[in-house]
């Protein structure tokens, strides 16, 4: 059947000598592959609109019980014009298309996520600076949608709020989610990964503002390090298959030199 819906191009690869094959996130059908036939040659229809990070709007022919669907039309939907204009935009955006096309199964609508993922690519689009922040807060969201969303706001164990300033630092249990303080042993090896009481509020803050106000939040290159080693260890616990986020490597690399980030 012809079927039309927007979507997010999440990855693509050349197949044959003029076709690509294209991996969409899309608002109907959730992660589905087309296939887009001529795409590379010189009587290209589809313009820049399947270049990964591209929001369109896409027909294609969808046949039931098949894995590689027909790409019949695309058209960019909204414009995204500064993506690449520096590397902080580039890579972050990359990272938000890799992390849904690492982590979203195949054919599964969901909605939410989708709003969420053109949100977080339009704000990193507008945003001036703390771009990385939307990525953050993005997966904290994603997690929440998963059903293992970390719970910041009171500690697991004497029910005291962990974010509000008085706390020193807590320990997050990867098995749950839950936080437990400093005060009830949340400095203990076993109790989980202990997080310093800054990186508490930052979490807090992004997990629960809106993804277009990620990016007022500042924060130092070292809390964005930890916020990152933290939230990407958080989901490789939870979500078999995951690896640490290969764009990010290359967005910090721009300054320092090749860096890896370390799990907890």
């Amino acid at each position: 059947m012809i079927v039309e819906t927007e979507s997010v191009v999440l990855h693509a690869i050349d197949y044959g000598d003029t076709s690509k094959i294209v991996t969409l996130y899309t608002q109907r059908y959730g992660k589905i592959k087309v296939i887009a036939k001529g795409v590379r040659s010189q009587k290209n229809k589809f313009g820049s609109s399947l270049e990964p990070m591209t929001i369109s709007s896409v027909v294609l022919y969808k046949k039931e019980q098949r894995d590689l669907h027909l790409l019949s039309k695309s058209e960019i939907r909204i414009p995204l014009s500064k993506l690449q204009s520096d590397a902080e935009r580039m890579f972050t955006s990359l990272a938000l298309v890799e992390l849904v096309n690492m982590v979203m199964h195949d054919e599964e609508e969901n909605g939410v996520i989708y709003a969420l993922l053109t949100e977080a690519l339009q704000t990193i689009d507008a945003s001036s600076r703390n771009r990385v922040n939307v990525l953050l807060s993005f997966m904290l969201k994603l997690f929440t949608q998963f059903g293992f969303g970390i719970r910041l706001d009171h500690c697991s164990v004497c029910n005291r709020p962990v974010h509000d300033g008085d706390i020193s630092y807590a320990s997050l249990r990867l098995s749950d989610g839950s936080l437990v303080c400093s005060q009830c042993g949340g400095g203990s090896g076993a109790a989980g990964v202990k997080i310093e009481g800054g990186i508490l509020k930052s979490l807090h803050y992004l997990q629960h503002a809106e993804i277009n106000r990620a990016p007022v939040l500042s924060i130092d290159r070292a809390a964005v390090d930890t916020l990152l080693t933290i939230v990407q260890s958080y989901l490789q616990y939870h979500s078999e298959g995951s690896r640490t986020l290969k764009s990010l490597s290359l967005l910090f690399s721009q300054n320092d030199g090749p860096k890896k980030l370390r799990p907890i």
